[in-house]
């Protein structure tokens, strides 16, 4: 997999908006983002704010002159960073040009440079490919001290169900745990899985998670939390297999013995009510679970 240059540069501390691309026709060289507040560390390496960046891609065809100057025909004015990611069948002092259109190009030891300094002065840490791509779509949930106040669904359809009112409810919050739940699930085959499970008033899987940035100010109200919880049942599940003949319905059991859990302390956006013999009840947020007869 080529290098996400997108994420290289921001863990380089290069902002970039990757919004509202230049219209050009499709081609070798394609838009990467927009600069914009450049520090004057980079301002030295001859990138400056609103700069257009380009990339060349990978690939084992040279850059040539030829699509360097169909590119710049389309390209429109103002100051153009090519990064060239492949080797280049042109001398850099050859490089078109057009009018109103600054155009500085990097080869790939300009590149390397540029990264290669980052890691020497500490801006840019060694790690895997992979998590360095990863990194903005898998970032740190919790962190700082929590307790943590859930994100709820806002879903009160159950409640029309068993003809209670919301509006006739006072939000509440309850303390919870929240547990990371990895390891093996065994079945036909095995695999490996990650799930979110929220313990309050029983164990209820959360599909995703999200964390609200402020906690409101509400009044605590209390559910059982289990104190040794068992995830093996509850992450157990019964899917589609193909073994070749046909589609059949097989369990997948979880494995307790491979489980690695992290707890988080957490807050749960709830709602509590009577209903109308008189009888106490909450219903959870985030699970969507209604408990009855408090």
């Amino acid at each position: 997999m080529g290098l996400d240059l997108v994420a290289v540069m921001k863990r380089l501390g290069v902002s970039l908006d990757t919004d509202s691309a230049p219209i050009t026709p499709p081609g070798i060289i394609s838009w990467l983002g927009r600069l914009y507040d450049v520090s004057p560390q980079h301002s030295k390496l001859g990138i400056s704010e609103g700069m257009e960046v380009w990339t060349s891609g990978q690939g084992f065809a040279p850059l040539d002159i030829v699509g360097v100057e169909t590119w710049l025909f389309d390209a429109p004015r103002g100051d153009h960073l090519i990064i060239a990611e492949r080797k280049m069948a042109f001398n850099i002092e050859d490089t078109p040009s057009r009018e109103d259109r600054t155009l500085t190009l990097w080869t790939q030891n300009d590149l390397a440079a540029f990264i290669g300094h980052a890691v020497i002065d500490g801006r840019l840490v060694i790690i895997d490919e992979e998590e360095l791509v990863d990194d903005e779509t898998e970032p740190e949930l919790f962190s700082g001290n929590g307790p943590f106040t859930l994100k709820p669904t806002n879903d009160f359809s159950i409640l029309e169900v068993e003809g209670l009112d919301v509006s006739m409810a006072k939000p509440v919050l309850i303390p919870a745990k929240v547990h990371n739940v990895k390891g093996t699930l065994r079945g036909p085959g095995e695999e490996e899985v990650t799930r979110w499970v929220l313990n309050c008033g029983g164990l209820f899987i959360i599909p995703e998670l999200e964390l609200l940035d402020k906690s409101p100010l509400l009044h605590h109200e209390n559910l059982v939390i289990d104190s040794e919880p068992e995830f093996g049942d509850l992450l157990s599940e019964r899917r589609t297999y193909s073994d070749g003949m046909g589609d059949l319905l097989r369990w997948w059991i979880f494995d307790n013995e491979t489980a690695i859990v992290t707890d988080f302390d957490v807050l749960v956006p709830a709602h509590k009510g009577t209903s109308a013999d008189g009888s106490a009840w909450i219903l959870d947020g985030v699970s969507g679970e209604l408990h009855l007869n408090r």
